[in-house]
């Protein structure tokens, strides 16, 4: 059985640039675009957006490359992170529209990219491609709800509980085949920062795929590799390990941000991790380098725990013949806000991506074109 070449791309917001940069270079040294490299394609939140823009009919009929990518997160993000502020009381607000009414955010950034095209429709369409290879996509996210009322007997994966779109579900059944904008909406609603997302239920311009309210697919997995390996099984691409290489993209990790002082965090915060409701969610918490964590650390540590746990999960299952490889720089703290936006951050993270490759991943990164030279 020929390998099955498997692409995943983490969570982070405008943190997009750095896969979004591997991927630049993946395809400038083979000569291809991913749909041409990738049996599957997933991701988290921005990967979701990657995902399905890498594999979805965006432009004439075509994906986008990983170079048109790369110029959304450079240039657009303004578009996708408009403010809400100003709205009394603020703290009962996200901190972005989905939509201000005016055709601003990132619901209207989405539509306008995706079209009306639905999962099935871009997995059709693939197959319609000269040199075409990707046959599964997905991207993670969490139901909070089926219909926004209450639900006397909830049942998971309908009410509540993770979710994959995918193309697999969307081929098999129309209550799973969602407009391509909805999966990435989905994905990347991220609590705080957007609203809650409603998809399908009918009426323009949601499909007519069931109802969902859903959640950023980061609150369980911001790291959609395992998912993956798992989707290689489920959907009968891969029958072992052996059968899987998987590249897997991280948006940088700030080491710093995994962990808290605990002896002395100063008043009125208790010390020695004696704390309550009150430090956990709203408190300034230090994080390890003793710089403050800015409110709701207890968030902050579980997206970097889902992030570590999968990767160390999958280091593992290298004994069991999977192949994997792993890009991620460390980046700072003020890097790693997914919302910042400023142009110095934004060539901050350029730098960081350029860099890493060039010099701590650059033998890694050798690897992963011989083994797709080999295997494409």
């Amino acid at each position: 059985m020929s390998k099955i070449i498997i692409l995943t791309v983490d969570g982070g917001g405008i943190k997009g640039i750095i896969p979004s940069y591997f991927l630049t270079q993946i395809e400038a040294a083979l000569n291809k675009s991913c749909y041409e490299m990738f049996d599957m394609i997933g991701g988290t939140s921005t990967g979701g957006i990657i995902a399905t823009a890498l594999s979805s009919p965006v432009s004439n009929g075509t994906p986008l490359t990983a170079d048109e990518i790369y110029s959304i997160y450079t240039t657009d993000g303004s578009q996708i992170f408009v403010s809400q502020q100003g709205i009394i009381p603020d703290d009962y607000y996200p901190l972005y529209y989905a939509n201000d009414g005016n055709g601003n955010g990132v619901e209207p950034f989405l539509q306008n990219k995706f079209g009306a095209s639905t999962l099935n429709d871009a997995r059709l369409n693939m197959q319609t491609l000269q040199n075409s290879r990707t046959s599964h996509v997905f991207t993670t996210s969490y139901t909070i709800n089926s219909s926004g009322n209450s639900v006397p007997n909830p049942i998971k994966g309908q009410d509540y509980g993770p979710y994959l779109f995918n193309w697999y579900d969307a081929k098999s059944s129309q209550a799973d085949d969602y407009q391509v904008w909805e999966a990435a909406r989905a994905t990347s609603a991220a609590p705080t920062y957007f609203p809650v997302a409603k998809l399908g239920g009918g009426g323009a311009p949601n499909s007519g795929a069931n109802e969902r309210w859903a959640l950023d697919g980061g609150v369980m997995s911001n790291n959609p590799a395992v998912w993956a390996v798992s989707e290689a099984f489920r959907t009968g691409l891969a029958s072992s390990l052996d059968d899987i290489i998987l590249i897997s993209l991280g948006t940088g990790s700030y080491p710093s941000g995994a962990g808290l002082v605990t002896n002395h965090q100063g008043l009125p915060d208790p010390d020695y991790g004696n704390w309550g409701y009150i430090p956990w969610l709203a408190s300034d918490l230090d994080d390890l380098s003793g710089t403050e964590n800015e409110r709701g650390a207890i968030v902050n540590i579980i997206t970097e725990s889902v992030q570590l746990v999968s990767s160390q999960q999958l280091s593992g299952m290298q004994a069991g013949g999977l192949t994997y490889f792993r890009l991620e720089p460390s980046i700072t703290r003020e890097q790693s806000k997914m919302d910042n936006i400023s142009q110095s951050n934004v060539d901050s993270l350029i730098n960081t991506a350029t860099s890493y490759l060039e010099n701590e991943a650059n033998e890694i990164f050798q690897q992963i074109v011989s083994i797709l030279k080999q295997n494409t």
